[in-house]
């Protein structure tokens, strides 16, 4: 498959942090396993490629999942920055070597959007296969999918999708299946599958739920956050009894800010009553977000950013590594 730009890297540093040893450490074991490393400009940490990460990791014991995990991230209210978690944290986890898969299942298409396609020349048209055409059984899931780097894949978004939850009624009777028996034509071919759900509660968000290993329900802090919270969790839970299955829920605190009464406030509450859910990892507000998405540009490449430590906790912490490499 044709890619149409080079993997996304990981700065030494990051990785040396990742795997909890000292520089000199670090040194020796990119001697010892012949690790190549680029360089990143005068005074500047070195460029690990995703590919070399991934080796480096795996020597050291990490265990890639396989087949892959699939997640989504799902709330049904918008604005909570799930489409921002959804590119930021699939970016990262490419970085870090891993196969990634993102699926923008939301016919506003913003994850599509985000990705820039345009600047690598590829034109997003009404003749695209997306995902309603997959589930409609129109192409193979193979033809709908775009490699943006050699690590990391998209199956884009168009108005069109807005038809998905239709023929998901028309289709099957049994709404569990219907994504499911796609993904796992694909799913050993990938480490991650990310999908990017629309902010409702519908016939294609329990289909996509059902499919689902994960569901990441990002919270922002705000009282309609937490209802659309509450009301999410309550689907997911009545979708596991009426399918028999079980979904790891979890949830990530975005748009938090210290400073702010109400984002305390809101994160005590929500970590209160599901304590259990909570990833550690809180993505705090910061102008990084909106300045990387609409100057096009790399978040991961900014020197100092608040948006990019957090991220890069958050898709260590999905992984496992912290925990993993953790003294």
């Amino acid at each position: 498959m044709e890619t149409l730009s080079e993997n996304y890297s990981v700065k030494s540093v990051d990785l040396r942090n990742a795997l909890n040893i000292s520089p000199a450490t670090f040194n020796e074991l990119l001697k010892k396993y012949e690790i190549k490393a680029e360089d990143a400009g005068k005074g500047a940490t070195k460029d690990i490629p995703a590919s070399e990460a991934r080796r480096l990791l795996e020597a050291r014991g990490f265990r890639f999942p396989k087949p892959a995990k699939i997640i989504s991230l799902m709330m049904c209210k918008g604005g909570v920055g799930k489409t921002t978690s959804s590119l930021f944290l699939s970016q990262r986890l490419s970085a870090y070597g891993a196969k990634v898969l993102v699926i923008d299942a939301d016919s506003q298409g913003n994850l599509t959007s985000a990705f820039n396609l345009d600047l690598l020349k590829f034109e997003v048209d009404e003749e695209l296969p997306i995902l309603v055409d997959v589930i409609d059984e129109k192409y193979e899931i193979d033809q709908a999918i775009i490699a943006v780097t050699p690590n990391l894949h998209l199956i884009p978004s168009t108005p069109y999708n807005a038809v998905l939850e239709g023929k998901i009624r028309d289709k099957y009777k049994n709404p569990s299946i219907a994504a499911s028996k796609f993904l796992k034509k694909v799913s050993d071919r990938y480490d991650y599958i990310i999908i990017d759900c629309a902010p409702a509660l519908n016939l294609t968000n329990t289909a996509l739920i059902c499919a689902s290993d994960m569901v990441i329900l990002p919270a922002s802090p705000d009282r309609f956050s937490q209802i659309g919270l509450s009301q999410t969790l309550d689907e997911i839970r009545t979708l596991e009894e009426d399918f028999k299955i079980h979904v790891d829920t979890k949830i990530v605190f975005t748009r938090f800010d210290a400073r702010e009464y109400t984002s305390l406030k809101y994160l005590s509450e929500i970590a209160d009553e599901h304590k259990d859910k909570m990833f550690k990892t809180t993505i705090r507000t910061a102008s990084d977000l909106k300045n990387a998405i609409t100057k096009k540009e790399d978040l991961f490449s900014y020197k100092k950013s608040n948006a990019k430590e957090d991220y890069d906790s958050f898709a260590k912490e999905l992984m496992g590594i912290s925990k993993q490499f953790e003294k």
